[in-house]
């Protein structure tokens, strides 16, 4: 508290109230690994057994920061985010049949332009795996899988860079 005083609370409750809406836009794994990475920090390396909102939000930012995240911990939580969901196992069923892995990234391309024309903060791609296993024709994951994951966020980072004229960021899950 701003008087000095101590107030007990669970690094998720903190992680929650800081991250807002937003918390739904992270893997609960990913949030999971970095509140360890922290509170290991503090506790550890550091041997504090409390600290304040501020040096936590600080570490929690650079720890999500180093997993690829741009996170900014304001005082105003209220973000105006835009976000523009792709289902991607949609699209594969969409384009199968046909030379199946030419016309996906075609369509692939037009979901990304289309996307950007809403001027989204955030692109998010839904069902990356069962996008890939349908396309691979796989039942399970494996190398080719995993070549074609690698193919498909490339060409996806791509499409954003060449056709993207604001910060748009990119989550493909």
């Amino acid at each position: 508290m701003s008087t000095g005083e101590l107030l007990p609370c669970s690094a998720e409750a903190v992680t929650a109230e800081l991250l807002g809406d937003t918390l739904n836009l992270i893997e609960p794994h990913t949030i999971h690994e970095a509140l360890k990475a922290v509170v290991y920090y503090f506790r550890e390396e550091h041997n504090e057994s409390s600290v304040s909102v501020d040096q936590f939000s600080s570490a929690l930012g650079k720890v999500l920061q180093g997993f690829g995240f741009d996170v900014v911990f304001d005082e105003d939580p209220q973000i105006n985010l835009r976000v523009e969901e792709t289902d991607m196992a949609r699209l594969a069923r969409e384009t199968s049949g046909q030379q199946y892995e030419l016309f996906f990234f075609q369509q692939l391309r037009r979901e990304v332009r289309s996307s950007l024309r809403k001027s989204p903060n955030l692109i998010q791609f839904n069902r990356t795996r069962e996008c890939v296993k349908s396309i691979v024709g796989a039942e399970r994951w494996c190398d080719r899988c995993r070549w074609m994951h690698d193919q498909i966020v490339s060409y996806l980072r791509t499409c954003l860079e060449e056709d993207s004229r604001e910060n748009c960021a990119l989550v493909i899950r």
